[in-house]
């Protein structure tokens, strides 16, 4: 986030300065930008005055780098926070304080989605606020929530803007949810009230339009954890898998259930021209797993992280799902 700091805030009450000398913290530790306005003022400032040797060293490496600055268009920083006057600054100071909180349906599965997401197409910057020292920090820059299932997913957005509000400043939220869709198009009624909430509450929100987050595992992944020797019973199961079309893979149910529901037309449409062999194959297979050994992890983990590239995570998610996360996490970071 980029804090824009007019020249009347670095010349106000003590709270005001206080409240500067707070976000200039998150700015020391990488997690936020400062903008100088009228930067050739700024030695002549309360603020620059009142501050220790560091601090004023610092403050002159922002008035610089803000003479300089162009507009980002990618990565992180790019949200404007003007600070003017007291309650700017205390609600700027607030905003600095909050991470940014990636809200989940499910803290393992969409969790492990998000993470491999932000490893294959984020910006270096946003990386290093993910998984760099800033993700470390108390607060952190980021984190990820869940409370468990869709259910409980419309609540947690709903408490934490509430929130947010009683602290006097804006949410920091990005939601993610699955869109259960069991053809091309369809979002269950769930699904879409998350989705409708986000938008009365101007929350950027993702609905993924496969129907879970294991329908993004592309093929290299699922190869990868076959060679396993441990695993190497599912290679029937990932086999029949792979002998589906794209639009058959973003639907298929992957638990130990029916992997499609016969009995609704369009899901016949769809699922046309597969072999009873490979239904019955996937129908006994559990391609979801359990515990550690849920396969969503072997995007992050070593069972096969190495098998994910870029390309073939793209490949798999055709509709763009996974770069709309990515660019809505750093716009709000």
């Amino acid at each position: 986030m980029l804090f824009a700091v007019q020249l009347a805030a670095m010349n106000g009450a003590e709270r005001v300065l206080n409240a500067l000398d707070a976000i200039a913290t998150r700015v020391e530790d990488n997690v936020h930008e400062v903008e100088i306005l009228d930067a050739d003022e700024l030695e002549s400032t309360a603020w620059y005055r009142s501050s220790r040797l560091e601090r004023r060293k610092l403050l002159e490496e922002i008035a610089e780098a803000s003479v300089y600055r162009s507009p980002r268009t990618r990565g992180p920083h790019q949200r404007r926070v003007e600070v003017s006057d007291e309650t700017t600054a205390a609600s700027a100071k607030a905003v600095a304080y909050a991470p940014l909180l990636v809200l989940l349906e499910n803290d393992v599965s969409d969790k492990a989605l998000v993470e491999a997401a932000l490893r294959m197409f984020a910006e270096p910057a946003t990386m290093e606020l993910c998984f760099g020292p800033p993700s470390k920090l108390d607060p952190p820059a980021i984190e990820m929530e869940s409370r468990g299932g869709h259910g409980e997913l419309k609540g947690l957005i709903e408490r934490r803007c509430e929130e947010a509000a009683a602290r006097g400043r804006r949410h920091r939220l990005v939601v993610v949810t699955d869109s259960d869709g069991e053809w091309k198009g369809d979002v269950k009624k769930h699904a879409q009230a998350i989705r409708d909430e986000c938008v009365a509450r101007g929350i950027r929100c993702v609905l993924l339009k496969k129907r879970t987050a294991e329908n993004y595992i592309p093929d290299a992944v699922w190869q990868a954890l076959v060679e396993d020797r441990n695993f190497a019973s599912m290679r029937p199961a990932v086999e029949a898998l792979s002998r589906l079309s794209a639009d058959q893979r973003d639907h298929v149910h992957l638990d130990t259930k029916d992997p499609w529901d016969l009995t609704k037309p369009q899901v016949r449409e769809l699922f046309d021209g597969v072999s009873p062999a490979d239904y019955e194959t996937l129908r006994l297979a559990s391609l979801k797993g359990k515990g550690a050994d849920r396969f969503i992890l072997a995007l992050i983990d070593d069972r096969g992280k190495h098998a994910l590239t870029p390309s073939n995570l793209q490949n798999r998610d055709q509709h763009g799902d996974l770069l709309e996360l990515v660019r809505h996490i750093e716009e709000e970071l």
